[in-house]
């Protein structure tokens, strides 16, 4: 495998080194991969635990649901934030950062006292979500063309593998400590160790935006963020028409257009509107942005579903543990759908290796429309399904940085993350209305027409996300175009 790396005699900056060697540039992806795994582990680790955590801090289960959605609020504040500033003074130095605040909400949750303090903790935990963005734009900075998608595919497997392996990880380690606290130390020393990758091992970025930082755009734009994720977090449990949920939407949607007539209006924007509204982006974006609607919003019906009573006419009777294992397939071949992405891409192109990768989905999600009876033709259409994802997964990043201006690498990635987590957040708001309200007869359990729809549902956003990466390509521009 060969990995093409920027000219060796490449200025730098006063305050940034030399881009790396073809041996460098494998060592500090391979150091990138380590920390990904990291932040995979520290996203299956917790999930599992949540009962637990609940229990030692007595808190009900509707409130712990709030330690998942504390999170979430952060991360939509501080993925763009952090990813503008490391166009700006260097994504490795913001990567430490992110690294450091994690490590401590890490720290912060597992010795926790009470559950606000919990909540802090995870509140801390928001830039983790930035860690893959700012890799990305060390990637792009080094490396070019196939290289920089194998790379970030291999980024992104990892990320997809060290879910799988925390979601295992976190159940095993508390059946041998029998002590909450203790094991979530685990991910906390995990994290610790990524800092000093950070540190050590991993090169700086040289490419560098206008150091002028807007601060009424980041001001604005965290703002718009936190009145959109703060409802959407709540719609599964309170409904659209609860106060709670359509007034911070209908301030996020005043506090947005004021700040995108801002954005248009100053000369060194937070977010180049412009940039983003060309062909090269926002058709990706929006391709995100459906695949988000389908990787997300199945996830809790997918569950459900596999845990129903079969005597309701559908569903396996699954238990938590039997769940786990029915949906790990579909984990796997995410992984290596993200690793085949390259290969795949050299054949179709990029754009069409997406377009693949949305079809492929939209065909798993379909399949279990036509036929959900049996469970192992459920476990292998989502599997095929899980394919698609991680051709999706490792392709969409890739088709957005290389699309992206040099030195909006990191915000474009940032960017990307957030669209996707806002569209997933909606996608389950709408899905757990339509599940709510489409039940059995004097029953409150979804019927199965319901789970249909979503799945209906699903495999249209990828239909969608496959014509919008088309149409990318009739618009974008590719890597050598940008470079000249």
């Amino acid at each position: 495998m060969s990995l093409p790396v920027a000219p060796a005699d490449a200025p730098a900056p006063a305050d940034g080194p030399q881009r790396s060697s073809l041996r460098g540039a494998y060592g500090a992806v391979g150091f990138m991969a380590f920390v990904e795994l990291i932040s995979g582990i520290h996203q299956g680790f917790l999930p599992p635990l949540l009962p637990e955590l609940g229990s030692l801090h007595g808190t009900s289960a509707g409130a712990v649901g709030w330690v998942v959605s504390m999170q979430l609020l952060s991360a939509a504040v501080a993925v763009p934030v952090l990813t503008k500033l490391g166009d700006m003074y260097g994504h490795r130095r913001l990567l430490r950062i992110a690294v450091a605040v994690t490590l401590a909400g890490a720290v912060l949750i597992a010795l926790a006292p009470s559950m606000p303090v919990v909540l802090a903790g995870r509140f801390l935990m928001g830039p983790l979500s930035a860690w893959l963005p700012l890799e990305i734009a060390i990637v792009h900075d080094r490396i070019r063309g196939e290289g920089a998608r194998r790379a970030i595919g291999l980024l992104i497997g990892c990320m997809l593998a060290g879910f799988a392996l925390g979601s295992v990880l976190g159940g095993w380690v508390q059946g041998l400590t029998g002590d909450v606290r203790l094991t979530l130390l685990l991910p906390a020393v995990l994290t610790l160790a990524c800092l000093v990758v950070t540190f050590r091992l991993i090169p700086e970025s040289v490419v560098r935006a206008a150091r002028r930082l807007d601060g009424p755009g980041f001001v604005g734009l965290a703002a718009g963020l936190l009145l959109l994720q703060f409802p959407l977090s709540q719609v599964a449990t309170v409904g659209w028409g609860a106060t709670r949920v359509w007034l911070p939407l209908l301030l996020a949607a005043l506090v947005l257009g004021v700040w995108g007539w801002w954005e248009l209006r100053t000369p060194e924007p937070a977010i180049d509107l412009r940039a983003l509204a060309s062909l090269r982006i926002w058709p990706v974006m929006l391709a995100s942005m459906m695949y988000a609607i389908a990787l997300f919003g199945s996830q809790s019906p997918n569950s459900t579903f596999l845990g129903t009573e079969s005597s309701h006419s559908y569903g396996f009777g699954l238990s938590a543990s039997g769940i786990a294992w029915a949906t790990l397939p579909q984990t796997l071949t995410a992984v290596v759908g993200a690793q085949l992405h390259t290969r795949i891409a050299r054949r179709l192109g990029l754009r069409g290796s997406v377009a693949l990768g949305a079809v492929v989905l939209a065909l798993g999600y379909g399949a279990v429309v036509v036929h959900d009876s049996d469970l192992t033709f459920f476990v292998l259409a989502i599997a095929v399904g899980g394919f698609g994802n991680g051709l999706l997964s490792g392709g969409l990043p890739s088709l957005v940085a290389e699309n992206a201006p040099e030195d909006q690498t990191g915000i474009a990635a940032g960017l990307y993350n957030t669209v996707r987590t806002l569209a997933g957040g909606l996608a389950g708001g709408v899905f757990a209305v339509v599940l709510g309200n489409m039940v059995l007869a004097g029953t409150d359990i979804p019927a199965a027409t319901a789970y249909h729809l979503v799945w209906g549902c699903c495999a249209a956003a990828g239909v969608v996300a496959a014509l919008l990466a088309l149409f990318v390509a009739r618009g974008g521009t590719t890597v050598e175009e940008k470079k000249h």
